[in-house]
């Protein structure tokens, strides 16, 4: 496996995708030396005065004192533990931003969370408490098992006290600015975006995918995709996914040019997955360039020797985009509901209602659209933007927060129910296109392509069976990739 190389400047959602399942993590030999260079100018006493306005007093004498003090007072949160990859996405996201060499830390800090990576010490850490800015309670949680000020972590061998986790690393203990760094920033919010645009281009494939195999059962009127009029509006989006489906469906005898008024869900196809994919690529910009921005305050720019105070740490930029993501993909999963209630509805299909012979005594896949319906209405409700809520903290201290944490989990916990609508639809296209097999007609080869990936899992539905099997294994399927 090719390691991740953090240089501060090149991360990508992929790369943090990759380390979150294992990759290795390497650091750039360059970046160690602007690291250097920055930390010989983080001068301890600007620290101290840093402290004593975060806590409304004078730091403690010993700064080993102070900074265990101040790493232990953040671990707060409560509720489960996040899940290994989210936590250690953050790892690499936060090494990532030391390795920029602006937050005036030492190289020695950024190569820990390295080692841990690669050791597979991955720290517990509270899934709740987080607000999008300032001092980050995950964040505290991670930097307690590094320095050995307890807690526990998962390792290969199982979940243990951090002193056993640790004990065959290498011995590092934080500066002063090191103890506020390594704790600063909206990184929880940074590393949940990229394992959340990841997901979500996986997820607009396999949703292009569906759509294209519904088109083969709703004997769609392909000029909905002709290129010119999407030309004419100007959107890249919807004539990259009007071309993608043209491609799917060349040679079918099913979808085809006939100018008949098809529902929304279908003629307007293109225009609404093209605006998800339009909102995925804003969003994965944003989100690219936070992994690699200096996110920490004071920075330490070593080229001036300046030492400057900032809002850096604010964690706007991504709240926002997560919400705009939510509502993207939440849309895609209604649309993709319509067509597969479309299908199952014989009046509107054309085909044996609930995509079954023998209705009445077989509920078909009644129940698999009654299984989508309440997955997008859960979707719509997650939907609500986080970015507008803010609580003040610190006593008004930080009176404007930006609740991206909340913004990016939602977006995750999005993309996990909308990859089961998506598997829906691929199942209901399926067993529709099954009825017209029969009857002759020849689909394009394009689609005949998804129809076979989803005969491969699941078979065609006969009679009543136990549909959670079935629903459960497409999920899967979704979310690995089978239909990209």
């Amino acid at each position: 496996m090719t390691a991740v190389v953090l240089d501060g400047r090149t991360l990508s959602p992929a790369d943090v995708s990759a380390v979150s399942k294992g990759a290795v993590v390497q650091l750039d030999p360059a970046a160690a030396v602007r690291m250097r260079a920055s930390a010989a100018l983080a001068d301890p006493s600007i620290i101290h005065a840093k402290w004593a306005a975060l806590v409304g007093g004078d730091a403690p004498e010993s700064a080993r004192d102070a900074i265990r003090a101040f790493v232990l007072g953040h671990c707060a949160g409560v509720g489960e533990p996040l899940p290994v990859a989210q936590v250690r996405a953050m790892m690499v996201c936060r090494a990532n931003v030391l390795a920029n060499g602006l937050t005036g830390c030492r190289p020695e800090a950024a190569q820990m969370l390295v080692d841990m990576l690669n050791a597979g010490v991955v720290p517990v850490v509270p899934r709740v408490g987080a607000v999008g800015v300032g001092g980050s309670i995950p964040l505290a949680h991670i930097v307690r098992v590094m320095a050995r000020y307890g807690g526990q972590a998962d390792t290969p061998a199982g979940r243990v006290p951090a002193s056993e986790a640790m004990a065959a690393l290498g011995p590092w203990e934080p500066t002063e600015k090191e103890g506020l760094s390594l704790i600063n920033g909206p990184t929880m919010t940074a590393a949940m975006g990229a394992l959340a645009v990841t997901r979500a281009r996986t997820l607009l494939d396999a949703a292009i995918a569906a759509c294209g195999l519904s088109f083969e059962v709703m004997r769609a009127d392909t000029d909905c995709l002709e290129e010119a009029p999407l030309l004419a509006r100007n959107h890249p989006g919807g004539v990259a996914v009007a071309r993608r489906l043209r491609g799917l469906l060349v040679g079918s005898s099913l979808a085809s040019p006939s100018r008949r008024p098809d529902p929304f869900s279908v003629r307007c196809a293109p225009q609404s997955l093209g605006a998800a994919h339009d909102t995925l690529r804003y969003v994965e910009e944003v989100v690219t360039r936070e992994l690699n921005g200096a996110i920490d305050n004071p920075l330490v720019f070593a080229d001036t020797g300046q030492v400057l105070e900032g809002g850096n740490f604010h964690g706007a930029p991504l709240a926002m985009v997560m919400d705009h993501l939510k509502a993207a993909v939440t849309q895609l999963g209604a649309m993709s509901e319509r067509r597969l209630f479309r299908m199952t509805y014989g009046r509107l299909s054309g085909l044996p209602s609930f995509l079954v012979e023998g209705t009445g005594f077989n509920s078909g896949l009644m129940l698999a659209q009654y299984t989508a319906a309440s997955l997008v209405s859960e979707c719509k409700g997650l939907s609500h933007p986080a970015s507008v809520d803010s609580v003040p903290t610190i006593q008004h201290h930080e009176d404007h927060v930006s609740m991206g944490p909340l913004a990016a989990a939602g977006a995750l916990h999005i993309l996990e129910l909308l990859a089961d609508v998506v598997a829906i639809e691929l199942l209901c296209a399926a067993q529709g296109l099954d009825f017209h097999l029969e009857a002759g007609d020849r689909p394009a080869e394009g689609t005949m392509e998804i129809y076979r990936r989803v005969r491969e899992r699941v078979p065609r539905w006969d009679a009543d069976r136990v549909l959670h099997h079935d629903l459960k294994t497409l999920g899967q399927a979704v979310r690995a990739g089978v239909f990209a």
